[in-house]
């Protein structure tokens, strides 16, 4: 049952009301930050973290307490606090079970943010989160990164993303990987590796049924392509639809319409090629 978010306020306030005569001080106190961070009053759940922090220095709780000041921080829009926060965080309890992962993450989220921005000054943060010996943190920095126009980190990206394609099998995070190589380097997916091909999914007959998206951009007078693209329909149609308004805009402006692409090249069957112009370019789609 779905309870509207001022009622599921109250009835948590109710619960910990009741309980409160279970709770030792430090929950107790904690939880009042979580209850105002419900109501969205970030700076005086921040307040309370604080507080917490101050009058229980020998809790087991205080690390929450320092994860959600700097949770309070991001919520508010103070992107360079909160990320020194969250890194005060790190420093001080690396070893938590749950929150450091998520405390990454968030870093390397603000740093990117605060890059989209114009501030260089945070280029290092993801420059080691690119590198780091833990996966995870690594295949975050990566997709995040792709949608950068600093070039010396979305190079960086571009290995970590072949690594997840080639390594990782869920199946979301392989997609948003090859989604971000098409941003970066579409080259990398051109020619799939062999063993890749043989994975194919096979119909009842024993022939491989997926249907396969080819784009070819050649510039005038060039003989060979500058692009050639040939990728599953699927991941395809997955990248065009995780396309945003703007990039869909500047695609209508070429004469496509990007709605009913799939429709458009449907019609034309099988081996029959879309053909348009991009200025000097020549661009060549069909779909076999």
């Amino acid at each position: 049952m779905y309870l509207p978010r001022r009622t599921t306020t109250a009835v948590l306030a109710l619960i910990l009301l009741i309980c409160r005569p279970l709770l030792a001080g430090d929950q107790e106190l904690l939880n009042q930050g979580k209850i105002l961070m419900f109501d969205k009053k970030w700076e005086e759940a921040r307040a309370i973290f604080q507080k917490f922090a101050v009058e229980y220095p020998k809790s087991n709780l205080v690390p929450q307490a320092y994860f959600f000041a700097a949770r309070c921080l991001q919520l508010q829009g103070k992107d360079e606090d909160a990320l020194r926060a969250y890194e005060v965080f790190l420093q001080k309890y690396p070893n938590e079970p749950f929150l450091p992962a998520e405390a990454r993450n968030a870093a390397l989220e603000l740093a990117a943010s605060l890059m989209e921005k114009g501030n260089a000054a945070y280029k290092n943060r993801l420059a080691a989160g690119l590198s780091d010996p833990k996966k995870e943190v690594r295949y975050f920095a990566a997709i995040r990164s792709s949608r950068l126009t600093d070039k010396s980190i979305t190079s960086m990206a571009v290995p970590v993303l072949v690594e997840i394609v080639r390594n990782e099998k869920e199946r979301d995070l392989v997609d948003r990987a090859r989604i971000a190589l098409l941003r970066l380097d579409p080259k990398t997916l051109s020619n799939p590796a062999p063993e890749l091909e043989q994975k194919r999914r096979k119909s009842p007959s024993g022939q491989a049924d997926t249907k396969m998206f080819h784009l070819v951009v050649k510039q005038e007078g060039a003989s060979q392509p500058t692009v050639e693209l040939n990728i599953p329909v699927s991941l395809a149609q997955l990248a065009i639809a995780a396309l945003d308004e703007s990039a869909k805009a500047e695609i209508r402006k070429k004469g496509i319409d990007v709605d009913n692409i799939w429709e458009d090249l449907k019609r034309l069957g099988p081996t029959n090629i879309l053909t348009f112009r991009d200025g000097k370019n020549l661009v060549r789609i069909w779909i076999e």
